[in-house]
């Protein structure tokens, strides 16, 4: 399955990290959301979800994390189930309202990659979700970008059900 990259809030759709999946062989789509508040992006991502022949694995960077997830939830609200996500420093703490406001139960398997030096992002966060919900948690001596750890990113995508091996 193709991955559908969610970038964070203040980058774009090809930065380091989708750019390291590239590179790696992956056919990665990503969504241009630079601008979009997360009800914006969350319809963006999960019409996204929609328009794949398949339903493709997320992987979501810090914003993209939780826009990701609830694209996720809002595409098996529709009968479409992504086979697994990626979270990436996932910004799993910011308060939700509105038609947004929902419990965040993964709707697939879910692994989380977040830097024990992160100060945007305490990897609390991702603690407290991973033991609530069953997510697979990685953590690494890395800040919030993870510039240092995109090798651990190819490995939990590489290892996430439903990815098709890369190209070439």
């Amino acid at each position: 399955m193709a991955l559908l990259f969610c970038h964070g809030l203040e980058s774009g759709p090809i930065g380091r990290k989708s750019q390291a999946l590239l590179d790696a062989g992956y056919t990665v789509r990503a969504p241009d959301c630079r601008g979009f508040d997360l009800g914006a992006r969350v319809r963006a991502i999960t019409a996204a979800i929609v328009a794949e022949p398949r339903p493709p694995v997320i992987v979501g960077s810090s914003f993209g994390g939780i826009a990701g997830l609830l694209a996720a939830l809002a595409a098996a609200d529709q009968g479409i189930v992504v086979p697994s996500l990626v979270l990436l420093a996932p910004a799993l703490h910011l308060p939700l309202d509105g038609a947004l406001d929902r419990p965040l139960a993964p709707p697939a398997p879910t692994s989380i990659l977040h830097g024990r030096g992160d100060t945007i992002i305490p990897i609390e966060v991702s603690r407290r979700f991973a033991a609530e919900h069953g997510a697979r948690l990685i953590e690494v001596d890395d800040d919030h970008r993870l510039g240092r750890s995109l090798a651990h990113v190819l490995e939990l995508v590489a290892a996430a059900p439903g990815v098709d091996p890369p190209r070439g």
